[in-house]
């Protein structure tokens, strides 16, 4: 939910959910049907996937428990990312490690190249691929970034007023 006078999203939404996971199966899916094409052994779609919920693990462990979406509720975790997981760390109320910052782009330019050697040998499969990504990319940044209650994360981008208004408003109510 949206809260229209602070354009902030206060409350973890399922639809926002299910148009990242749909976002998200678009370049993941033509990596996994040129690896499962061009790859000559069997084992490489298994190593791409693997590598995808290695990273997912990692992220959740070392970046989740620092959001603000992660403190919220019970003992199940809620964003527009990861739904219905279960908090297996405690919430941390210090901000994200260096070890973060260095680690998911680097994470992520893994899991973006890993596939483009077999992307290669079809020029259609790489250009939805990266088109795919970009738009994923533009997406997050310019429908979730600008609106993230996580005001601790490095790629928040709620103006500093708007933060400002939003804390001021919790701490009176």
């Amino acid at each position: 939910m949206i809260s229209p006078e602070r354009c902030i999203s206060v409350k973890p939404d399922f639809g926002r959910f299910v148009y990242y996971k749909l976002l998200t199966a678009i370049p993941v899916s033509v990596a996994l049907i040129a690896i499962i094409r061009y790859s000559e052994a069997v084992y490489w779609p298994f190593i791409y996937v693997g590598l995808c919920l290695l990273h997912a693990g990692i992220m959740y462990s070392i970046k989740c428990p620092h959001c603000a979406y992660y403190k919220m509720g019970g003992k199940i975790h809620h964003c527009f990312m990861i739904w219905g997981a279960p908090k297996i760390w405690k919430p941390r109320s210090t901000p994200e490690s260096r070890i973060v910052g260095i680690y998911a782009p680097i994470g992520m330019l893994v899991l973006t190249l890993f596939p483009v050697y077999w992307l290669l040998s079809q020029w259609e499969l790489l250009l939805v691929y990266v088109l795919s990504i970009v738009v994923l990319v533009i997406s997050i940044g310019a429908h979730d970034c600008p609106r993230c209650l996580n005001f601790e994360c490095g790629h928040n981008k709620v103006p500093d007023e708007v933060k400002r208004a939003y804390l001021e408003s919790i701490v009176t109510d």
